[in-house]
């Protein structure tokens, strides 16, 4: 390395090869994880990168170079020089990234080499100075070899998948790089003529460096900013795909887990009809042979066999009705989700439906020991009367089968011009993080008891749906251990308001039922 040098100048080179060399190898190893027909696109960019880092960092160091004589450059051979480092490394770099073997690596890492001597020599030719020069061969020759060896080992060191992969092919390129240019400037030799010792060339060559290395850093910046803002669209399109897949195996799993359960519950109710329809069918084989020979049927026998018909028969119907309800959930679901939900909106008064659902939840309210309470405010609605009382029946079959709760409130309120229902219990409660999931299809809270009564999954994702065609929705309040408060709005459906309101306390406690008004 010659004397003559600005060291300010050399340490900008340097600086601006390190940091070209970091987004060529940042650029390359993206490009060698993409599909070919994105990578060839990026392979652009990482070599035109390189050609144009290369090419400033051989020119800040070449206008750091001070000879005591006048200089001064050939421009159309020093743009010559720049083409030839940009074409040159976009060769090498194709050859090596679009075939990845290590034959490919080879001679695209040999052609990036002679391209950047080339490049080198061709802005040497372009240096011109007053005096004698003189060019030492085996520099010259070693600084060739030493851009082919690293150049090679830089782009073999890329392909490898490792951890520092990167830095390490940043390093052996920027080697590469400023070995060729010090290296070939000691085989530059040069004898001015006829100038003072103490000859220097104008400060402008300074300015100039600067500027091309402003340049050519915001070029390099440029490549850098589309790498990160097309990684980070790529990252963002695989983590939506992740969420979509995640999704999708999670709506996979609920419905196989509610096949299972599906299955389990059909299985029951069938199990049930097709057992006492077997017992049905052979009652009066059975019953005649316990007769006697000669012995008539006489009214007791009848009356017997009456008896046990109309109670394996009532048996038969609960179970029917059992398995028409499963049927009927799946039905309305599949139906909701196919967007054909049909609203038959009649005039009628919440306080009927409030009755009827208390009235076909006695028996079970009597089971689970649990007191059953209405209130409501005279009011009349328009609104599909029947999808209001599927509505209830969920959210009370739901509190008496999940809930153990010993009270269960039912209300009508007149809200705005609309009404909502509120079901409220004094159970269990709902941990705050499953308040959402609970009105998801296919969704049950894990629980031995939720196992042990069984059901769907769908009553509350139905419920919800029918709320929203009728513009309103579903909210849930809940603390463990206090209780549950579901709330029913439907807007803009009040016909008639009369002031004040009237509650009726009907209950269950054991197998007493008492009403008071």
């Amino acid at each position: 390395m010659h004397s003559e040098h600005d060291i300010a100048l050399v340490l900008l080179a340097a600086l601006l090869c390190t940091f070209g060399s970091w987004v060529v190898a940042s650029l390359y190893r993206h490009a060698l994880a993409r599909p070919k027909a994105q990578a060839v696109i990026w392979y652009f960019v990482a070599a035109t990168t390189a050609g144009i880092a290369i090419w400033c960092t051989h020119f800040i160091a070449i206008l750091a170079y001070q000879p005591h004589a006048p200089v001064n450059f050939n421009l159309q051979l020093t743009f010559a020089s720049l083409m030839i480092a940009i074409f040159g490394c976009t060769i090498g770099i194709l050859i090596a990234g679009m075939f990845k073997t290590k034959a490919t690596t080879m001679i695209g890492g040999t052609i990036f080499g002679l391209s950047v001597s080339a490049m080198h020599y061709t802005g040497m030719i372009a240096y011109r100075v007053d005096g004698i020069i003189a060019w030492d061969q085996s520099y010259l020759i070693t600084s060739v070899i030493l851009s082919v060896l690293l150049s090679t080992l830089a782009l073999f060191l890329g392909s490898k998948q490792r951890k520092r992969s990167t830095e390490l092919m940043t390093g052996a390129l920027s080697l590469a790089i400023i070995a060729l240019h010090f290296t070939g400037m000691a085989a530059f030799q040069l004898i001015p003529i006829e100038f003072s010792a103490e000859y220097t060339n104008p400060g402008e060559f300074k300015l100039i460096a600067f500027v091309i290395a402003g340049t050519a850093t915001l070029i390099v910046l440029g490549g850098l900013f589309t790498y990160f803002i097309e990684n980070r669209t790529r990252m963002e399109s695989i983590e939506e795909l992740r969420k979509a897949r995640d999704e999708a195996e999670s709506a996979s799993r609920a419905k196989s887990e509610f096949m299972s359960v599906l299955s389990h519950e059909l299985r029951t109710p069938l199990t049930i009809i097709i057992g006492y329809a077997s017992i049905l069918s052979g009652i009066k084989e059975k019953t005649t042979s316990k007769l006697k020979p000669g012995e008539p049927i006489t009214e007791t026998h009848f009356n017997t066999v009456g008896d046990q018909a109309q109670l394996y028969g009532k048996r038969v119907k609960v179970a029917g009705k059992h398995l028409l309800t499963i049927i009927n959930e799946i039905l309305d679901y599949t139906s909701i989700e196919l967007n054909d939900i049909k609203l038959d909106k009649t005039t009628f008064a919440p306080r009927d439906v409030l009755v009827e659902v208390e009235d076909q939840f006695k028996g079970l309210a009597s089971e689970k020991n649990a007191v059953l309470e209405t209130e409501w405010d005279n009011m009349t609605v328009r609104a599909d009367r029947s999808r209001c009382q599927q509505i209830l029946i969920n959210l009370i079959g739901n509190a008496l089968k999940f809930s153990q709760a010993s009270k269960i409130t039912i209300r009508a309120k007149q809200q705005g011009t609309g009404f909502r229902f509120e079901v409220e219990d004094n159970g269990c409660g709902i941990p705050e993080k499953d308040l959402q999931l609970i009105f998801q299809a296919f969704t049950q809270l894990e629980s031995s008891d939720n196992r042990k009564e069984g059901g769907t999954g769908l009553g509350l994702s139905i419920s919800k749906k029918l709320s929203i065609a009728h513009g309103g929705d579903i909210r849930v309040e809940s603390e463990v251990g206090t209780g549950t408060k579901f709330s029913v709005t439907i807007p803009d459906s009040l016909i008639v308001e009369k002031a004040g309101a009237q509650i009726e306390d009907s209950g269950y406690k054991g197998n007493a039922f008492t009403a008071a008004a």
